[in-house]
């Protein structure tokens, strides 16, 4: 094997392993990279929806809080408002008519949180109910209070039920024609009809009529009798001058010829032509 074939066969090796590599390659970001795309697509849109249901949560959570601050707050009001109305400590007889309601005064400024009282004692009875006796007097309802400010807004309520349908509406003006439709599918085969009434013969020669499209050819027929014997043509052009033929056998011996006649004297011979003698070793 010489040099070129054993670069030849290491070239066609690393050719092989070349295209092996870029075969698997291709295949690979063919069908790899569209998987993983379509794989972190439905990542994020799981995400997603997890963070959108988690703020929605919070939204809630944070009006839920907001709306039992506001009903903390209404409540403690109402229980202070309730308790300066109905008891008084100075120990003064029965209060007098209320007078007509002065000028609204400048709200003051909040007041110092005071010391916790000592603990009461316990009641005998826990389902016993405070009774009017259990108070110095009986004050009548203080006036409503000024109304509060509006609270955060709720959450959505359910939707409502569908309202009454419309009145029907004043018919519009004709629209253009649409684009005509698809031809339908073809029919099913009609019932046959009744045969028709026998026709009567009439001998009135009519017109010729057009001559009608070549039909289709029939079947080959047997073959003719022979036909009567021609007339003999005419010679031909002379044709081609045929290949050599094969050798013939060869002829046979001529007679023998005359005598000749006699040449001349040769000249005299030399010893040009002989050997020079050889003598023994030693001589």
């Amino acid at each position: 094997m010489s040099k070129v074939d054993v670069e030849v066969e290491s070239v066609k090796k690393f050719a092989f392993f070349g295209v092996a590599v870029s075969t698997v390659a291709t295949l690979t970001a063919i069908i790899a990279v569209p998987m993983l795309c379509m794989y972190m697509q439905n990542v994020q849109s799981s995400i997603q929806d997890d963070l959108s249901y988690c703020q929605t949560r919070a939204e809630s959570l944070k009006g839920e809080f907001v709306r039992l601050d506001s009903l903390r707050a209404a409540e403690m009001t109402r229980e202070k408002r309730q308790v300066a109305s109905t008891c008084c400590s100075c120990g003064v007889g029965a209060a007098g008519p209320p007078g007509s309601p002065g000028q609204d005064g400048a709200p003051g400024n909040d007041g110092q949180s005071g010391d916790a009282g000592a603990p009461g004692q316990d009641a005998g009875d826990n389902n016993q109910q405070p009774t009017a006796a259990d108070f110095c007097f009986d004050c009548p309802a203080g006036p409503d209070g000024a109304p509060g400010s509006p609270g955060p807004k709720g959450p959505d309520g359910q939707p409502g039920a569908p309202g009454d349908a419309g009145s029907a509406g004043r018919p519009g003006s004709r629209g253009q024609p649409g684009a005509p439709g698809q031809p339908g599918s073809p029919g099913n085969d009609g019932q046959p009809g009744n045969p028709g009434r026998d026709g009567n013969v009439r001998t009135q020669p009519s017109p010729a009529g057009q001559p009608g499209a070549p039909g289709e050819a029939g079947p080959q027929g047997p073959p003719g009798p022979d036909g009567r014997p021609g007339q003999p043509g005419r010679d031909g052009q002379p044709g081609q001058p045929g290949e050599p033929g094969q050798e013939g056998q060869p002829g046979q011996d001529g007679a023998p010829g005359s005598r000749g006649q006699d040449g001349g004297n040769g000249g005299k011979g030399s010893c040009d032509h002989c050997p020079p003698p050889r003598t023994a070793p030693g001589y």
